[in-house]
């Protein structure tokens, strides 16, 4: 083989391998280490080289779109108060696990580098009103930021994919999935919606998601998975898995490079 034709089947491996390779999402930032959704933990997946991190966003009622998980402040906090029932000055007040503060979505796209994605979860997508419109106001803060690019929007419902669409065409969505449904179904949920694929429960992982996930055009990832053991069944198991949410992206990334 001549040595220009080498190194052009070199070049092609590697982009397949580095294409194929599943991406490591690191869920609420790398909050296995961190305290979820902060800054701080943001900055952590980056650090640890995550493919991806993942956030949840709420709008609040002076029309702030923050990361926070919970609709109540309390799990994480000594105190109480009902996210997209809140002005943020007051939730910007409240001190959280680890002396850390609720951040805006403006704050995290500011420090993502360009080669990271970020997957944006929208938790306020069962709001009635004003606090579940948040579609005008990302669709803004991203051509602000000029991170659209980087930018996945997951959510449980799919009416809000749907509506997502109207204001956010290119950027990709994903439905995330925790029950267990008859695979036709669930594809013909996703082709109907629009959707670019699934986020699923690892738990609901087949072979006949995967092929006809595959043959729909339809990318599967899964979540939320930590124990290293169960990753690599999971791994050498399924074949066409896109990525794999984590709280451990560190020990998940070493895993995913090892295969």
């Amino acid at each position: 083989m001549k040595e220009g034709a080498l190194i052009f089947l070199l070049v092609f491996m590697f982009s397949a391998w580095h294409h194929n390779q599943v991406e490591v999402i690191a869920h609420r930032g790398a909050s296995g280490a961190e305290t979820e959704n902060t800054l701080k933990a943001v900055k952590k997946a980056i650090e640890l080289n995550s493919d991806a991190v993942e956030v949840d966003i709420w709008r609040t009622i002076d029309d702030s779109l923050i990361v926070f998980h919970d609709r109540h402040t309390a799990r994480l906090s000594d105190d109480s108060l009902i996210v997209p029932e809140s002005v943020f000055s007051d939730l910007r007040k409240i001190t959280l696990k680890e002396n850390e503060r609720i951040p805006t979505l403006r704050e995290v796209l500011d420090i993502l580098p360009p080669n990271i994605k970020l997957f944006v979860e929208i938790k306020c997508c069962w709001e009635q009103g004003k606090a579940g419109e948040v579609f005008p106001m990302l669709s803004d803060l991203l051509k602000e930021t000029g991170k659209a690019d980087q930018v996945v929007i997951i959510s449980f419902n799919p009416a809000k994919l749907v509506e997502a669409s109207t204001f956010l065409p290119e950027v990709p969505k994903y439905w995330l999935v925790w029950e267990n449904r008859p695979v036709d179904e669930l594809i013909e949920a996703a082709l109907s919606y629009g959707v670019n694929g699934l986020n699923i429960n690892y738990s609901l992982l087949s072979d006949e998601l995967l092929d006809k996930a595959s043959k729909n055009n339809l990318d599967i990832y899964i979540w939320t998975v930590n124990d290293t053991v169960m990753a690599n069944e999971v791994l050498d198991e399924f074949d066409g898995i896109k990525g794999i949410t984590t709280d451990r992206p560190d020990l998940m990334k070493q895993l995913v490079n090892q295969k």
